[in-house]
Formats: structure tokens, sequence, C-alpha cells
């Protein structure tokens, strides 16, 4: 909500006091009240809740961030009838992945950790193959569903002993890894990596905001899209006062959690009524 506009702000950008808004990017995402460029401001329709609003935007710039950097790696020759890999599938970011990739024609082929993982990632968002890591012959599933096709390119936001699972499923010398995280919370296995001459790669976010004003625009017009399918998309995991904050840390780093956490300022408002 806006609590306040600049006297330099440019008035045509429709911004004035009680708006909802999103912002990003801009630090103090965690503050009850934070000063942020007129630029990287949103306004928010009615119909996108703000559990919704306060994820849609970076979520979908990194979702995009990283499928742009796939699309890089790939060989000119192989950027039609493209299978990818994506690992941490249920995640908040994982499934904009996934659900952008699918949209774009983009084989996808999603992993997850467990079996319950994967029936769930299946009932909510249908279409591309899931399959649980935890399951003996995940890997010669994966190769069953590519159909012989050459995988060159692989989206990871997991790491560990996974990364080096992956990288025995990539086309040697042209397969590349982009990875965003370590949601596995393990040292990532590259030992396959010089053999067969694979790539890893890591991405900024930053790099979103280089990104053209009209791509930009773009993207915006994208994530608010998406937005208007929150049950699927822009789950939460839990909402959490800012008093519980070591809490939501806590509930941040656990395995096998399903949305996304957040602060919720009103939480302690209400406790003090």
């Amino acid at each position: 909500m806006v609590s306040e506009v600049g006297a330099k702000v440019d008035p045509a950008l429709g911004l004035k006091q009680g708006l909802r808004v999103a912002f990003f990017p801009a630090s103090g995402a965690w503050s009850d009240e934070a000063i942020v460029p007129a630029s990287s401001v949103v306004p928010l329709p009615d119909s996108i809740p703000d559990e919704v609003g306060a994820q849609m935007l970076i979520n979908t710039a990194t979702a995009l961030t990283v499928i742009r950097a796939a699309h890089d790696s790939l060989p000119p020759d192989a950027r039609t009838r493209v299978v990818m890999l994506l690992t941490g599938a249920g995640s908040a970011v994982g499934r904009l992945i996934g659900r952008i990739l699918a949209e774009r024609g983009v084989k996808v082929i999603r992993l997850v950790r467990s079996k319950a993982s994967a029936a769930r990632l299946t009932s909510v968002l249908p279409g591309s193959p899931a399959f649980a890591t935890e399951v003996a012959g995940w890997k010669e599933r994966v190769r069953a569903v590519a159909e012989g096709a050459k995988i060159h390119a692989a989206i990871d936001s997991v790491g560990g002993r996974l990364l080096g699972d992956v990288a025995e499923l990539l086309a040697e010398r042209t397969g590349t890894v982009i990875n965003f995280g370590s949601l596995g919370g393990e040292t990532s296995d590259i030992r396959l990596f010089p053999p067969h001459s694979l790539t890893l790669k890591g991405v900024v976010l930053d790099s979103w905001m280089e990104q053209p004003s009209e791509q930009r625009k773009a993207d915006i017009a994208l994530a608010q899209r998406l937005a208007h399918d929150p049950g699927t998309l822009f789950e939460v995991a839990e909402r959490y006062a800012p008093s519980r904050i070591a809490d939501a840390v806590t509930h941040v780093g656990q395995a096998g959690r399903t949305g996304v956490v957040l602060i919720d300022f009103s939480k302690d408002r209400e406790a003090g009524s």
C-alpha cells in the first residue's frame, strides 16, 4: 500500500496514497515500510490478493531470468523441439518455470524428491511428466520420456548429489545446467562435468533489470496474467508475524516445503489490538 508519493514522481504513473501495489526490485521487502523507486512499483488490481502480489514479480522475474539463460545455452541447431530437465519442480519458482516452458512448447521433464510430491504436482499442474528421484529407476524413465531426444539443458535449484545425476542425463559436450539454488543443502557433485565436457552456469537476478524496458513490461504483464492462477502457481506455505521471523526462517529451510513463507505485518497489529 502506498503511504506517500515523492514530489518528483511522474503523475502519469498513477501512483497515489492508498493504492495497493507490488514492487520489484527494491530492498526492504521484509520491512513494514520501504522507500522504493517509482519504476519498481506495479499497481495491483483487486483480483490479485496480497499473498500473490507479494511474490508474483520476484518469482516470475526469477523464472524468466533462468529460462533465458537456459535458452541461450542451447546449441543454435537445437532450439526447436526442446526437451529440458527441471529439478525442484514443485517449488514456487519451479512451478512457474515449468508452466512458462510448457506454454512455449518445451517438453519439460519435472523432477521432485518424493512420490507424494510428484503425485501432488501432477494433480495441480498436469501435462508435463513428473518423476520422484527417491524412486529407483527414475533416470531410465526420464530417458524413455525423452524418446531419444538429446537433453541439452537442465534447470536446477537443488544441487547436491542430484546435480551429478542430472549431469548423467545431459548430452555430452553440449549439455548445460543452469543453477539458481541449493535446496538439497549438500555439496554439489560435479564429477561428471569435466569428462563429459558439460557446463555449469549460475544466474544473477539483477540481470533482469538489464532487459530492455519493453521486455520488462512484457514480463510484468505475464506475471499479472499468471497471478490469476494463484492456487497452483503462487501457493503459500505459511504466514508469520514479524515477531516470529526466526520461525519463518526455519520454515524456509524445511525439506519438502510447498509454497512460499510470508511475513504478515497485520498479524502483530492484530495481536496488539
